[in-house]
């Protein structure tokens, strides 16, 4: 017999780890402790509205390539269903805003998209995108986007979606891990 592995906790983390492991390496004993009567941590299904739906910090991202080969290697590919579309919308200055078309986690393709939104002198910084050099190494979504594009845009339209996705203040989140299209 191999070495015997010990994952202590069955949240998401812990079980992506145990499947990890259990794939690593023909003779190694995986073992996984969890506390509570289930395991998931934060994700599990509820019922909402007389349907069973996963709910989580982030249920999954389906545009995540490898959330979804993780689904097919379990098994669970044919399960996997998209959400019906609805327009997301943007709270700000007192009023409701219709999240602006073609944006990539909230920043905009076209700066004219969210004017009214913006004030003008915030679409103007916008549209002054300022490019750097390539990143070396990664930094905070916040950060990068309040460098290049300016702060309104990382705290009007990409905080509240992140926030909404990851349950996570973008100026703390990895640009890499949450939007690696920007991060490239």
């Amino acid at each position: 017999m191999g070495a015997r592995v010990a994952v202590v906790g069955g949240g998401i983390a812990g079980l992506a780890a145990a499947w990890e492991l259990a794939g690593a390496a023909d003779d190694l004993d995986v073992v996984l402790i969890e506390a509570s009567d289930r395991v998931g941590g934060k994700l599990c299904r509820e019922v909402v509205g007389g349907t069973a739906i996963d709910v989580g910090a982030e249920s999954v991202l389906a545009r995540r390539p490898e959330a979804l080969r993780l689904m097919d290697e379990l098994g669970l590919g044919a399960l996997v269903v998209n959400p019906a579309q609805a327009g997301a919308s943007i709270v700000s200055g007192g009023r409701r805003w219709p999240m602006p078309k073609d944006t990539l986690m909230g920043v905009p393709a076209d700066p004219e998209s969210v004017r009214g939104l913006l004030s003008d002198d915030e679409v103007d910084r916008l549209v002054a995108e300022r490019v750097g050099a390539p990143l070396a190494t990664d930094v905070a979504v916040g950060r990068f986007v309040d460098d290049r594009l300016g702060r309104a845009v990382t705290d009007k339209l990409v905080e509240p979606l992140l926030a909404g996705v990851y349950a996570g203040d973008s100026r703390q989140l990895s640009l890499e891990m949450s939007i690696p299209a920007l991060y490239l």
